[in-house]
């Protein structure tokens, strides 16, 4: 039985890991970043402000922010509590420590990194619609009614 439980131990922390990577690799840009934060702090509903202080104190990353916080949120610790515990440790141990299911914690992260892909993909079409050189604009504009020709000269 202790076997099983450890190979489910070493799968929940290499899934949450992938997890946390995937959400960071969304973070590319500036415009990107903002996007990211603005999803983590939808999620964990703590202020971006507030978020953008943790990572600069904390040094974490936005996926294990996310989880951080999560887990402080649904154990009633503090952040700073939570960073404490998990010296040592994986994510999902230290979900699992603190009576949190890491399944609802890959829950939030995949939310959240689909949240962030969705608001990309927007980002990039109405950059699109508004270039000039756009096709789709150029498309637009020559299915656009034209005026009636005035008679011969």
């Amino acid at each position: 039985m202790l076997c099983t439980a450890t190979v489910i131990h070493a799968e929940s922390e290499a899934v949450l890991n992938q997890a946390i990577k995937d959400l960071n690799a969304r973070a590319k840009t500036d415009a990107d970043k903002k996007l990211v934060l603005a999803a983590v702090s939808q999620q964990t509903q703590v202020p971006e402000k507030t978020l953008q202080s943790q990572m600069a104190t904390t040094r974490l990353n936005y996926g294990e922010l996310l989880v951080a916080d999560s887990l402080a949120e649904g154990s009633g610790k503090t952040l700073t509590n939570i960073i404490a515990l998990k010296q040592g440790k994986g994510w999902a141990a230290l979900s699992q420590e603190v009576k949190i299911n890491p399944s609802s914690v890959l829950d939030r992260l995949r939310t959240t990194e689909k949240v962030v892909q969705m608001s990309q993909v927007k980002a990039k079409q109405a950059e699109d619609v508004k270039k000039p050189n756009n096709p789709d604009s150029v498309r637009l504009q020559s299915q656009a009614p034209m005026a009636p020709r005035m008679g011969h000269y």
